[in-house]
């Protein structure tokens, strides 16, 4: 198993570590993986970081192992990472490849290097793509340069996925831990339970008609009037001061 797992502050930080195989993930990692999301979003701990390790992301999955039973427990990990009810932030450098690649597609920001390299490899395993790559890159970039990531496991590095708007910030390597700080620090100046209720109306609103989610916005806008965060945001508004959040997830 190279999954480890550090708590830092109000943050879960989970890091493939395994240099010998540029941090490829075994299969107990997967089930790993899922129990430990499953647990931070349980915690009072308030973000979840998938971050590299000895200059590269992750290769993805090891090949070798028992893939049949190992799929399982992927597309497991994948529900459970998408299901995360708290900010999930990726921090990408070196090779991201495979699941791993499609890992971070599943985060709510990418923070990444120029020398980031993200390939979509499995056509090159004779493979297919998993952990949800097929039905959420293409939300990203667009079909076509999805087909064309997926198709020909052609490689991009960290500047072209800029372009293709996949990335909240790119920076080089030794700013990363400040980046993610300063992300950090935004977002704990902000209604932490507004976050993730923001977080859930766009993850429903990808599988909803317009009515459908016009509903959903007003339902939930409707409990936030008499949550105690509207009026500490209210009243620090008129007092011209910064909001003291209770930074909770109650309702």
């Amino acid at each position: 198993m190279v999954l480890e797992s550090t708590n830092k502050e109000n943050t879960l930080v989970l890091t493939f570590n395994d240099p010998k195989t540029k941090n490829s993930i075994s299969a107990n990692d997967w089930i790993e993986l899922r129990k430990e999301i499953i647990s931070f979003d349980k915690s009072d701990l308030k973000y979840l970081v998938l971050s590299h390790s000895n200059g590269n992301f992750s290769s993805g999955a090891q090949l070798g192992e028992n893939l049949n039973a190992l799929m399982d427990d992927v597309s497991a990990a994948a529900q459970t990472l998408w299901d995360c009810k708290k900010p999930v932030i990726s921090v990408v450098d070196g090779i991201c490849a495979g699941a791993g690649s499609n890992m971070i597609l599943l985060s709510d920001f990418i923070i990444a290097t120029p020398d980031t390299r993200f390939i979509e490899v499995f056509a090159r395993r004779g493979l297919v793509v998993d952990f949800a790559g097929s039905w959420m890159l293409p939300r990203i970039i667009g079909v076509q340069k999805a087909k064309e990531l997926m198709m020909t496991t052609e490689e991009i590095d960290g500047q072209t996925m800029n372009d293709l708007n996949m990335l909240y910030k790119l920076v080089d390597s030794a700013q990363l831990e400040s980046e993610l700080n300063t992300l950090i620090e935004k977002l704990d100046s902000l209604s932490f339970i507004s976050i993730c209720m923001n977080k859930e109306q766009i993850k429903n609103g990808l599988n909803t008609t317009f009515s459908e989610s016009l509903e959903l916005e007003g339902i939930n806008q409707k409990s936030r009037f008499i949550h105690s965060d509207a009026a500490e945001g209210m009243l620090a508004f008129m007092e011209k001061r910064q909001p003291d959040y209770k930074n909770t997830l109650d309702a």
